[in-house]
């Protein structure tokens, strides 16, 4: 496998504009600067600061362990590790949880943070009127209380396997007690303080000169966005940006590797593109619809065209790195006489015609192109939308009014949704929502991972989704930028131990 200035016065503050510029004409020392900025491209920029409704994985990648942090967090390696909670102690019956809280820590605006902080968010985070999209993680909480300052107690109805890691995600973020405007400001306990977030534009992080854990190694960091996949190149190789967090094409690597000026780098990854089908809208409610148009596709092609040697096909939403996975790639095999067949056993001899919204992204949009053509060999016709990242979660996600949607899905455990009938893919089978909860409770890991990997036959058989392929994680670095993750198994971009060389 291969390894691999004006506008920038305008887009960053003032008080990082002279770092930003002067990293393509300052003579590198060749030792970490510890009052360094590092500019960063990407094109997962949050729709929202507000973890309850959502703000699009951006919001995990730049806040998540930066700026908020949560009692527990997801290292690099996918391991669950302490975070504001130092240990914490578990009832033999698995139903309670106790958290020893770290002391002398302090949120951005200079308040103290204590067990009531922590009761507040959970609370909020679980709130009837909560839509945070992954409370359901954390669904099995009866109560959530702070018997002293520094311990917090939780108890659930049972217990929970995947608890511990939904207190992982954004569903557990810790704010100040009764704090306000979370959609447009970030207090948290992090290593980062936000600065500024210029929509459309970059979100700017400051090292927390108070920060209760280790310093952040560099003073601050920016997060440049980018819609257009080679401007965010472009930038990198003019020396306005230092690190591209995904090189989202293999085309866009051919000015990089080879080249001493920087370093690329592959590692394992969650990020899964899907062609989803909205599964209560007729005719995608019929199974045989759903394979149909998946044996329509040639996976292999979708992957070659997409990444060009790169990534891996895997028949289902678990990747390699989940225990529970399993090589299900030979229901996916490409067969388009197959496809008419089950097309025309669910009433559609002459064909169907079928919407697909798909997100204003290069490859997205290459992805959705070779599918509109592999199902018009089958006569399924595909009216393609395109649309803006922000009006995809709000007609797509939140609303649900779609047929088809191409997609990314960069969070760990995707697997658990489809026991959610309420999610975007309005999947609903009883049979997988039972085998989800009785892997929750399995009190040996065996059995868990035999439930899960049931799950995951189940949802393919059934064509719920239709997992196109899994992405590599490509990151294209200058030389001298150091400390950033090798691998994208956790939601956050981690940024604490990132160094620029002076």
């Amino acid at each position: 496998m291969r390894r691999s200035a004006l506008y920038l016065a305008l887009a960053l503050p003032p008080l990082l504009l002279a770092a930003a510029c002067g990293g393509g004409t300052t003579a590198s020392t060749g030792e970490p600067d510890p009052e360094a900025i590092v500019v960063i491209g990407s094109q997962n920029e949050p729709t929202s600061l507000d973890n309850n409704v959502g703000g699009s994985s951006g919001l995990s990648e730049v806040l998540l362990r930066n700026v908020y942090e949560g009692l527990v967090a997801l290292d690099d390696e996918g391991e669950i590790v302490p975070a504001l909670a130092e240990s914490w102690d578990i009832s033999e019956d698995g139903r309670d949880y106790t958290f020893h809280l770290a002391t002398d820590v302090t949120f951005h605006d200079g308040s103290e943070f204590d067990a009531t902080d922590a009761v507040w968010s959970i609370e909020r985070t679980i709130a009837p009127d909560s839509v945070n999209p992954k409370k359901q993680s954390l669904a099995g909480i009866t109560s959530v209380t702070a018997p002293d300052e520094n311990t917090v107690e939780i108890s659930l109805a049972d217990r929970s396997n995947e608890f511990l890691f939904g207190l992982t995600t954004s569903a557990g973020l810790i704010f100040p007690e009764d704090a306000t405007d979370v959609a447009e400001q970030a207090v948290g306990t992090g290593p980062f303080t936000l600065d500024e977030w210029k929509r459309g534009d970059s979100i700017t992080l400051s090292r927390y000169a108070e920060y209760w854990g280790e310093p952040a190694a560099s003073a601050g960091v920016v997060f440049r966005y980018f819609d257009d996949a080679t401007a965010m190149s472009n930038a990198l190789q003019g020396g306005q940006v230092d690190l591209l967090a995904s090189v989202p094409s293999p085309e866009l690597l051919a000015a990089f590797e080879g080249n001493p000026q920087y370093q690329v780098t592959e590692g394992a990854s969650n990020t899964k593109t899907l062609l989803a089908f909205n599964n209560e809208r007729e005719p995608l409610t019929d199974p045989r619809v759903r394979r149909g148009l998946r044996a329509a596709i040639d996976h292999q092609a979708v992957l070659d065209a997409v990444w060009d040697g790169y990534g891996e096909l895997i028949g289902s939403g678990i990747p390699p790195t989940d225990p529970w996975y399993e090589d299900l790639t030979a229901n996916i095999e490409h067969d388009p006489e197959q496809a008419r067949e089950l097309l025309a056993d669910a009433g559609f001899e002459d064909g169907l015609t079928l919407s697909l919204d798909v997100p204003s992204e290069d490859k997205l949009l290459t992805v959705a192109q070779l599918v509109q053509d592999q199902l018009a060999a089958v006569d399924v016709t595909v009216e393609l939308n395109t649309i803006e990242s922000a009006t995809w979660y709000d007609k797509v996600f939140t609303q649900v009014d779609y047929d088809l949607t191409i997609q990314n899905h960069v969070n760990p455990h995707d697997v658990f949704w489809y026991a959610n009938p309420d999610f975007y893919w309005r999947y609903d089978d009883p049979q997988v929502q039972e085998w989800v909860a009785q892997a929750d409770v399995a009190e040996t890991e065996q059995e868990r991972v035999e439930l899960l990997r049931q799950v995951g036959e189940r949802i393919s058989e059934e064509a719920a989704s239709d997992w196109l392929f899994l992405n590599p994680l490509v990151r294209v670095a200058r030389q001298g930028i150091e400390g950033y993750p090798q691998t994208a198994l956790a939601d956050s971009l981690y940024l604490p131990e990132i160094t620029k060389a002076g």
